[in-house]
């Protein structure tokens, strides 16, 4: 079950949530958050499965910047965050979504 938008900037908490729903949500083993934030590292920042086929993390409030990150699914496929509308190319044949703090 999705709370807010992902990402979500949750001043108050002084975190980030971010969110993603797999359809095979059965399928997938784990699903990681990496970005310019973590040197795009898909092993650091696992997210926990919840209700629905949603999975969430949430991380620590970032520096002000501009942010490009992805989600890597079983080590193998990158995803850009679908329900976040910001995105530039990835400079391969994808987008990297964007987050601006």
């Amino acid at each position: 079950m999705k709370l807010h938008e992902s990402p979500f900037i949750n001043r108050r908490k002084k975190t980030i949530e971010f969110y993603v729903h797999h359809v095979n949500s059965t399928s997938a083993a784990h699903i990681a958050l990496a970005g310019t934030f973590n040197h795009w590292a898909p092993d650091e920042l696992q997210m926990q499965p919840a209700k629905d086929g949603f999975w969430k993390i949430s991380i620590p409030m970032l520096p002000k910047g501009k942010y490009y990150y992805k989600f890597c699914i079983d080590d193998r496929m990158w995803m850009e965050d679908i329900e976040n509308p910001l995105r530039e190319p990835d400079g391969v044949t994808g987008f990297n979504s964007v987050l601006t703090v």
